[in-house]
């Protein structure tokens, strides 16, 4: 009898496929393991009652990843001829099922161990102001070295501990107050909706074999507290063995959350290091979207060497990004656009057909100056100048304070950008660095179903090749303020209208350039709102295609 178990896999970085091919060499059954595609199958072959049980074992063997979208199996006649082919993986993988089982088995070798395998020099120190407390190499010696830095931590100390990373400083949340920037890492699955408002597809991509980091809103109860002075905060479990197994431990005395900082930030007497080299893995930060699509946010480790390797061909980032879509979803045959949006590079929308190759289509420009971009408005029209004036005698700190702000020459030239110097021209904020996460977090503040329709517009309308009209933007924006609209409200017509506009773009680029396919891509759809906003304007009459496995932003 033969089975064979189907898998759609998105990413090409072959863990699936060596998970696969180690459950079924442990079991001793008879197997062939060939991808097509984005769908992995392992063919097995034996009598029923040893394929069920192994049915079993596969099932609790395999662990969740974010790249791991569904499954089936299928009772077939014949193995099938193609030949086995299983991509070597370029790094150990943790958090599966036979390694966790191992660290967590008192006659394991590698019980209570930091260490996916047994390394050639495993000592690991625990020193307080660089003089050594507990040096140990054995499950006995971790243990009590758990215990002793869980006792630490949850007495209030902070520690900085080497991780697969680098070193960082961990301790309770209640320690965080002073710190600028920083990760929280649930110690337990089971406390997360504690802190944060989740989706039950959230939390499973928590629990995944990446043990990815996802930006969430702080939830009311919590917020009370006023521990927290940010409304949302970046939070994953333990991605690392030795957090893993400190987790366990704080979990158990109580302590639900810690932070994770850099050095720099937090200064601690306690330190852990060890001398065994371990693999770095550079983490995850996702974003799950409302219909269960991932977007890799930061983290290229867990892509294919191939896919890698293709983007240091472009020196352009936008070009870069369209590339990496056209590769992952196999579009060089199709004609598709390509809205590029990031926080740090240039915005470029574009095109790509067989016959013309890739195209820039649309790029964005920025005024150099907030004077200058006020008398570019009143030059605009007789109502316009009015408009400015009524603006000035309304809100004369906001306007004074914008005058005062220096717009940076090196400011890329995105929507980003102008979305912070609308934010101060505006005033939603007062920091121009921090003025678009300003603007976004309004905008994902606000609780209507509908906002303001600001002016997104071509500088020339009719054309599919143009700058965006800011002045029109900005504009548009000063005449809510005026007529009296909330600064939340304001921020989210600002999202909403954007997303619009793309959707009529994509919707012209259907019609005059015979496009049959959108990528999306860049670090702005890192804003959860903002993304299922446009994927559900778009999808009633496009395909969407993002990134499968890269970083939306390169």
């Amino acid at each position: 009898m033969i089975l064979a178990f189907e898998f759609n896999y998105v990413s090409n970085n072959g863990i699936l496929e060596n998970l696969l091919k180690e459950i079924a060499s442990d079991f001793g059954i008879s197997h062939k393991i060939i991808r097509k595609e984005t769908i992995v199958t392992l063919f097995v072959e034996a009598d029923e009652t040893v394929l069920g049980t192994f049915a079993d074992t596969l099932s609790a063997s395999l662990p969740l990843s974010i790249f791991f979208k569904s499954s089936s199996v299928e009772v077939l006649d014949v193995m099938p001829e193609d030949q086995e082919v299983v991509t070597v993986m370029a790094y150990t993988v943790e958090f599966t099922p036979k390694i966790l089982a191992s660290v967590n088995t008192p006659n394991s070798p590698l019980y209570l161990s930091p260490f996916a395998s047994t390394p050639k020099d495993a000592n690991v120190k625990l020193l307080h102001e660089g003089k050594e407390l507990l040096h140990v190499n054995n499950s006995e010696g971790y243990e009590k070295l758990y215990e002793k830095i869980s006792e630490l931590i949850s007495n209030g100390e902070n520690v900085a501990i080497q991780t697969k990373n680098g070193s960082f400083v961990f301790g309770k949340i209640e320690n965080s107050t002073a710190l600028k920037t920083f990760e929280v890492i649930a110690t337990d699955l089971s406390v997360v909706e504690r802190m944060v408002v989740s989706r039950e597809n959230e939390i499973k991509a928590l629990a995944s074999l990446e043990r990815p980091a996802i930006r969430f809103k702080v939830n009311s109860l919590f917020a009370q507290k006023g521990i927290l002075s940010d409304a949302r905060v970046m939070l994953r479990l333990a991605d690392d063995l030795f957090l893993y197994h400190l987790s366990k431990r704080l979990f158990a005395k109580g302590v639900q959350f810690i932070f994770k900082a850099t050095l720099a930030q937090c200064k601690t007497a306690y330190s852990v290091d060890y001398t065994a080299q371990s693999e770095a893995l550079e983490p995850l930060v996702i974003s799950v979207l409302e219909n269960g699509a991932i977007l890799i946010l930061k983290g290229k480790d867990y892509a294919s060497k191939t896919l890698k390797a293709s983007l240091e061909k472009f020196d352009e980032p936008s070009h870069a990004a369209f590339a990496s879509i056209m590769q992952e979803h196999q579009l060089f045959d199709a004609t598709s656009s390509c809205f590029y949006l990031s926080q740090s590079h240039n915005d470029r929308i574009m095109h790509y057909s067989k016959e013309h190759g890739m195209l820039n289509l649309v790029e964005v420009s920025l005024p150099i100056s907030f004077a200058e971009l006020f008398a570019e408005i009143e030059r605009s029209s007789p109502s316009a100048e009015r408009l400015v004036a009524n603006y000035k005698e309304q809100f004369p700190e906001v306007y004074a304070h914008a005058i005062q702000t220096a717009i940076p020459s090196d400011l890329p030239k995105s929507i980003y950008s102008l979305w912070k110097i609308v934010a101060m021209a505006l005033g939603l904020s007062d920091d121009f660095e921090n003025a678009a996460e300003q603007l976004f977090e309004n905008a994902e503040d606000f609780g209507g179903l509908k906002g303001p329709r600001i002016d997104y517009f071509l500088e020339k309308e009719d054309a599919l090749s143009s700058d965006l009209n800011y002045v029109r933007l900005v504009r548009s924006g000063i005449s809510y303020k005026v007529a009296g609209t909330d600064n939340t409200t304001l921020s989210f017509g600002y999202m909403e209208s954007l997303s619009y506009f793309i959707s009529d773009l994509a919707d012209a680029h259907k019609e005059n350039l015979m496009t049959t396919k959108i990528a999306l891509c860049g670090s702005l759809f890192a804003h959860k709102r903002f993304s299922e906003m446009l994927t559900k304007n778009l999808r009633p009459n496009h395909t969407i295609c993002f990134n499968k496995e890269l970083p939306i932003d390169q």
